[in-house]
């Protein structure tokens, strides 16, 4: 049997005031999964948050609902139908600024690094009116977006299933969509999931710290990125003994599991997931079925 090894633990709820001003403060975390947990207390009406993950769609939801007064995180290549920033727009319909960093710029997943060697790549409406520029550093964009109103609780709707959907299902187990692995609290150990994150260092984290054990994940390469930091969890899950594999940001929409499992086009697959017979420019529908037969064998 062999040796399973874990993620690097230390990527995830890191936090750290990066800039404080007399309007509130810039607070960088790694993951925006881990906001109660930050090591850094939030403040919602003053703070604007800097993070590591994507800013697709469910994303900018789920942090829109808290009440923070402006956020930045990171692109993922942007990719179809400019899905990696859709956040951006959600953001724009509730006067929110907000703005995204090129994936190629920083090391995704790492909050002090989309902090200290982040470009802007992109601004919503509302980051723009308050000075915010592609081509700015984080810093300079986040003082910007501290110009900006103080935030407050609002209501906003989620477009996309805000729990995991089944898509398909065979006698080996079930295929599920989701827009994140946090969606995900027991093992699954005959089912796949496509996930619409990139297949990144913090979503292998949660799937160790919450015993999420599926038969595969499939997701977003996230334009692999600096350091391919967008797709570090191919190795990692390998480690854990988690057959992953990753469809180009090109090919599917980021945020949306459905999607990944419709449009997705794999663009590389982890040793294990390889030895299930998944290959670069299958579809994820049949690198999905090859996953479920693999785990039903195992």
């Amino acid at each position: 049997m062999p040796a399973i090894h874990p993620p690097p633990l230390q990527f995830g709820n890191r936090a750290f005031v990066g800039l404080e001003t007399a309007a509130g403060r810039a607070v960088v975390i790694d993951s925006p999964r881990e906001f109660d947990a930050s090591l850094v207390p939030i403040d919602i009406a003053r703070d604007v948050l800097i993070h590591g993950a994507y800013m697709a769609e469910a994303v900018a939801v789920s942090l829109l609902r808290r009440g923070l007064r402006g956020i930045i995180g990171v692109d993922a290549g942007i990719g179809r139908n400019e899905a990696g920033i859709a956040g951006l727009a959600v953001a724009d319909r509730h006067l929110v600024p907000a703005a995204a960093v090129s994936v190629f710029s920083c090391d995704m997943c790492d909050g002090r690094s989309v902090w200290t060697e982040g470009v802007i790549s992109r601004v919503n409406r509302a980051a723009a009116a308050l000075g915010a520029a592609p081509g700015q550093g984080v810093p300079a964009a986040a003082e910007a977006l501290l110009r900006g109103a103080a935030g407050a609780a609002r209501e906003v709707a989620s477009r996309l299933p805000e729990a995991p959907q089944k898509l398909a299902e065979t006698a080996a187990g079930a295929v599920w969509g989701c827009w994140s692995m946090s969606l995900i609290r027991d093992p699954h150990p005959h089912d796949v999931f496509c996930v619409g994150t990139p297949v990144d260092t913090t979503m292998t984290v949660y799937m160790w710290r919450h015993g999420v054990r599926p038969a595969g994940v499939i997701g977003s390469d996230g334009g692999f990125g600096r350091h391919g930091m967008a797709a570090a969890g191919l190795d990692i899950l390998d480690r854990m003994g988690i057959a992953c594999a990753a469809v180009s940001f090109l090919s599917a929409d980021l945020g949306d599991g459905a999607s990944i499992h419709a449009d997705g086009v794999i663009s590389r697959a982890n040793p294990r997931a390889a030895a299930a017979g998944v290959t670069p420019g299958m579809t994820a529908r049949e690198a999905a079925r090859r996953l479920l037969d693999a785990g039903a064998a195992a």
